[in-house]
């Protein structure tokens, strides 16, 4: 595991951490983490990077601004930040390796669409876990439990002091990030991307719906959706649910990367 910095077009440092198979490759994965989280996805994503760099792939994984060990507050982060983010990851990947694919977790999902679709030559093939496609049924106006009964307490934490607070931790977020919400759609970035895709997702999933992956996967040129049944957000709390994603994944980069 190979620790590193490197900075972004608009000048913040980030943190990430390379995983190298043993046999050189030109194969390279990147992923990006959801909300509130880190480069390590409660743990899913280094356990998924272990599994990859043993199959043959090099993988990088980073901590987007505002998260984990990278610069800046929580509070300023921002679609356009994260999209920068990660395109700063990915210049930095390409620079050793031809074949790249791209994994996005939860709200990493939609920013790994709304990437693609903008950037069609750059990957071989996309994978979407439990992927937050539409802003509005996610965050917006929340119909799971996660943030259901929190909707009218956001609201009235960015009408009078511009930020909220959103999940177990108290993770805060700014106004400004809600605002860009109401402009992007992650589901129709889908449309746009012709790579093989495969979209992960728990149908017991209570912070981002399982339904918009059902309906908006028909949105995609080449996609499969893959359910994982009585699974929750994020595959942590069922050891048979993660193995079956790990497996699943681990097979659709080793078939189309």
């Amino acid at each position: 595991m190979n620790k590193v910095n490197f900075k972004t077009g608009d000048g913040v440092r980030l943190v990430g951490v390379w995983e190298l198979p043993k046999k050189p490759t030109q194969k390279a994965i990147v992923l990006a983490h959801g909300i509130s989280v880190d480069k390590d996805e409660d743990g899913i994503f280094t356990e998924l990077a272990k599994l990859l760099k043993e199959s043959g792939f090099a993988v990088f994984r980073f901590d987007f601004r505002g998260h984990g060990e990278s610069e800046g507050n929580s509070v300023d982060m921002t679609i356009t930040g994260e999209l920068k983010d990660l395109d700063s990851a990915i210049n930095l990947v390409k620079k050793d390796y031809q074949k790249i694919g791209l994994l996005g977790a939860s709200f990493g999902g939609s920013i790994a669409a709304l990437y693609s679709a903008v950037n069609k030559d750059l990957f071989k093939c996309l994978c979407l876990w439990n992927p937050t496609l539409h802003y509005g049924h996610t965050f917006l106006n929340p119909y799971l439990p996660w943030l259901k009964d929190k909707k009218d307490q956001m609201q009235k934490d960015l009408a009078e002091k511009s930020w909220t607070e959103i999940g177990s931790k108290k993770f805060k977020l700014g106004k400004q990030l809600f605002e860009e919400m109401k402009k992007l759609y992650p589901q129709e970035a889908l449309k746009a991307i012709t790579i093989p895709t495969l979209i992960v997702h728990g149908d017991k999933d209570t912070h981002v719906p399982y339904i918009d992956s059902k309906e908006y996967v028909s949105f995609l040129e080449n996609g499969q959706l893959i359910t994982i049944r009585e699974a929750e957000h994020g595959f942590h709390d069922n050891k048979k649910h993660r193995e079956r994603v790990l497996k699943e994944t681990l097979r659709f980069f080793m078939e189309n990367l």
